[in-house]
């Protein structure tokens, strides 16, 4: 008699041994969204991209350079608002890429004597790329003994710079444009320009001249005196700089129209004085002595009607 074999419902699946181990890796921008939510959430995030907005665009500045999500977020930084790779992060995107044939590495001398130096041959170029970085470079930075790495770590930051500009100069399409966190972190920012406060007014002009003084819309013209009490000008001073001649021309045209008593009189006067010859050129006094006319025109109609 054959056993009858019951299953158990709640039994959980057999695990599975062997197969390659594998990165996930998004798709699309909402899969890169839903790995940067969930690092976030789990409090995994590397300092500085503590949101998921960050964490994602360090996601995707590395899948652009071919790292896999987790490399990115522990190899990409944002580093005075740029985003800049590590440099294990960039020698590793060098060797994983295939193009490098060797690298050498080393540190020379000792004190204010020492220097770095790193050397790099990529595939199919006949001659190495070779970069130097030495304790009269770094203090020319106004490096050497700033607080922080280069006072802890001296002839690592050294070499780290020397490694940055070999693989900058051999590898700049591997690295497409992402700066050495190293480096760029060593960068002074520059600080914006305040904006220059506007420029005060220009102080008002002290001699003011005499047909600036005529009313544009009635032709009436200021007293001389106002003007002289306006600017502390002495008026025999200014009279004789010549600069009211078109004003004592409204003065004598006003003196001889207030005695005329019909329009005949005024044309008289007006031919007599000759204004279009007087501001030849001069469109603007020409227009004052027009309206002075005019307005004792519309006087001489008013007192007949």
């Amino acid at each position: 008699m054959n056993a009858i074999v019951q299953h158990d419902p709640e039994r959980l699946p057999s695990l599975q041994s062997g197969g390659a181990v594998k990165a996930i890796v998004p798709q699309d921008f909402d899969g890169a969204w839903r790995i940067a939510l969930a690092v976030c959430k789990a409090g995994m995030a590397p300092k500085g991209l503590e949101t998921p907005e960050k964490a994602m665009v360090a996601i995707m500045h590395g899948m652009e350079v071919g790292m896999t999500p987790m490399a990115s977020l522990q190899s990409i930084a944002v580093v005075n608002g740029r985003p800049t790779i590590w440099g294990d992060g960039a020698i590793g995107l060098v060797r994983g890429s295939g193009k490098l044939e060797w690298i050498k590495e080393k540190l020379t001398g000792d004190g204010e004597n020492m220097a770095a130096s790193c050397e790099v041959k990529r595939k199919g170029e006949a001659d190495p790329t070779k970069a130097t970085f030495s304790v009269a470079d770094a203090k020319k930075a106004n490096l050497w003994g700033k607080q922080g790495p280069w006072q802890q770590y001296p002839k690592r930051m050294l070499a780290m710079r020397a490694r940055t500009f070999a693989l900058r100069d051999a590898f700049a399409d591997v690295l497409r444009g992402l700066g050495i966190a190293e480096e760029v972190q060593d960068t002074p920012q520059e600080r914006p320009q305040a904006p220059k406060p506007p420029a005060p007014p220009a102080p008002p002009t002290q001699k003011i001249e005499r047909q600036e003084a005529i009313d544009a819309e009635t032709g009436e013209v200021v007293d001389d005196r106002q003007i002289v009490r306006e600017t502390g000008e002495d008026i025999d001073a200014v009279m004789a700089d010549g600069e009211f001649d078109a004003a004592a021309f409204f003065d004598e045209l006003e003196t001889n129209l207030a005695g005329a008593m019909d329009e005949a009189t005024v044309e008289e006067v007006w031919s007599e004085m000759d204004a279009e010859a007087q501001f030849d050129g001069d469109d603007v006094n020409l227009q004052i002595a027009v309206k002075i006319k005019e307005r004792h025109l519309s006087q001489i109609g008013g007192n007949n009607g």
